[in-house]
């Protein structure tokens, strides 16, 4: 039982460890990288440290949507210790889930193994990012 940061893309809510964020910052412009996958949005200059920054719209392939003010990057740390922006549509609220069910088995599809449980606030279901396979670098940034 953790803390947990809700984010919003699309309408839905996904979770994040409070403990893997190091910390949320306002868009900001983010220089293209050329050849780079889909989902890699580019790259930020966050004091000094050039860090990558992940579209998880287009990661879980959803629709992408146009910047709003209310849109963030949270910085995360992939398993090597390397930061990484996660570029999210808005920044919710801390919650805390007393109870952590399993995904469902049926869920399958190219996005199933970047969640690591469904959580609930009041009456509506949160999916919680599994972020050792959203950030599997292998390579290139998962």
């Amino acid at each position: 039982m953790s803390n947990y940061i809700v984010v919003g893309l699309n309408e839905e809510k996904f979770a994040l460890p409070i403990t893997a964020i190091q910390e949320i910052i306002k868009d900001m412009p983010v220089t293209e990288i050329p050849a780079a996958m889909a989902h890699v949005r580019g790259v930020i200059n966050l004091r000094g440290t050039i860090v990558p920054v992940i579209g998880l719209r287009s990661k879980f392939r959803m629709i992408e949507s146009a910047p709003s003010a209310a849109s963030r990057i949270v910085i995360v740390q992939t398993p090597d210790g390397e930061p990484v922006g996660l570029y999210v549509d808005c920044v919710e609220q801390v919650a805390f889930f007393s109870e952590i069910l399993p995904t469902p088995d049926g869920i399958g599809g190219a996005n199933a193994g970047y969640l690591s449980g469904i959580g609930k606030i009041h009456d509506q279901l949160v999916s919680i990012l599994h972020l050792p396979a959203i950030l599997n670098t292998g390579g290139g940034l998962g």
